[in-house]
């Protein structure tokens, strides 16, 4: 019996293309990983905050349903790669202006269905000692996780290279090649990489892919700074989120602040903006002296303007994928086994008609 393997190639190794690739690859898919940067999770991905939770979301909006499965998605992620979440921390704190609108959000959440209890100012500075201005009352969310999405992208990438996956990092792909309307390859500089099947995964830059072969996918990009400090002990347990900061440390000892970014002059500059969070910090938190900011680094969250992600074949070209969304870190575990189960599909039905 010899049966045909369509070539699958995913264009784009941030958590989401990376997440692809492994669901592919332990379902015995050939399956090549492309991207321009040196490693997984090296573009958008490595300056993603890393909080994995639902207490983000808004109950009854479209995508609360979509995060609560995704987070779910994670547990079983977290049986099968165990050794890529050794460094995940778990629970976060969040607490809002007013006791009344913290007692809110705490009951909103729990009438949803979540995990989630009301902590009161001695129990949270038991919690976090180094808190300086702590609230009378917090969310505790228990099952809340912070990681590193960079990490997670290489270790997914790891695993599918040991299922007989395959990867070609440094390598910018230029367009989508078809004939027939159909996928034939994806052309990388003066070679053509042919393909059965294309997964497009690039993030922000699937428009550009999109648009040298005539398909608009309404895809658009919203600009999230992470800013990262160095720190030389431990200043913060959990998550925190509150009015004016939200922050995790890493396992290094970084401390991460994430923030939505507006570029409107040098006056808001990433480092500016950083410099002045510091001042938030120490105001906030009991801080060492010596904590300096290390990085400020833009991502360009790609988007679409209803809030949901993208999955499925386009119309426009045969065996061509589309597969992308934000939050992406969220979403990543989920879309990548939504993503191969239809993949896997057409190669079910590829085999049966070539099979001899």
């Amino acid at each position: 019996m010899v049966q045909h393997r369509p070539r699958i190639v995913v264009v784009g190794a941030g958590i989401i293309g990376s997440a692809i690739t492994y669901n592919l690859a332990i379902q015995g898919a050939n399956v090549l990983l492309l991207d321009r940067g040196p490693t997984a999770g090296s573009g958008v991905t490595g300056r993603a905050f890393g909080w994995i939770n639902v207490i983000n979301g808004t109950p009854c909006d479209q995508s609360y349903a979509l995060w609560r499965e995704a987070v779910a998605e994670y547990r079983g992620l977290q049986i099968a790669l165990p050794t890529a979440f050794a460094c995940a921390r778990c629970g976060s704190l969040l607490w809002k202006s007013t006791t009344e609108e913290t007692e809110a959000f705490a009951d909103l959440h729990r009438q949803a269905g979540e995990r989630v209890e009301l902590v009161s100012r001695q129990a949270l500075q038991g919690l976090e000692p180094g808190l300086r201005r702590a609230p009378e009352l917090a969310v505790f969310s228990p099952d809340d996780l912070a990681l590193d999405p960079g990490q997670l992208a290489r270790d997914l990438v790891a695993a599918a290279v040991a299922a007989g996956g395959s990867t070609l990092f440094g390598a910018a792909a230029d367009t989508i090649e078809t004939v027939n309307g159909r996928v034939s390859g994806v052309k990388v500089g003066h070679e053509t990489i042919p393909a059965d099947i294309v997964v497009m995964s690039a993030g922000s830059g699937i428009q550009e892919l999109a648009d040298r072969i005539g398909i608009q996918t309404g895809l658009t990009t919203s600009p999230a700074l992470l800013l990262r400090y160095t720190c030389n002990r431990t200043v913060v347990n959990h998550i925190l989120r509150g009015p004016r900061l939200e922050i995790r440390q890493a396992i290094d000892g970084s401390l991460l602040v994430a923030k939505s970014y507006v570029a409107n002059g040098e006056e808001n500059g990433p480092k500016l903006v950083g410099e002045t969070l510091l001042n938030v910090m120490h105001d906030e938190l009991d801080l060492p002296e010596q904590v300096e900011l290390q990085s400020a680094e833009i991502g360009e969250r790609p988007i679409f303007l209803d809030g949901l992600p993208r999955t499925g074949f386009l119309p426009e070209v045969e065996n061509l994928y589309l597969a992308v969304g934000h939050p992406g870190v969220i979403l990543a575990p989920l879309i990548g086994r939504m993503t191969a189960q239809a993949i896997m599909k057409i190669r079910s039905k590829s085999a049966a008609l070539t099979s001899y």
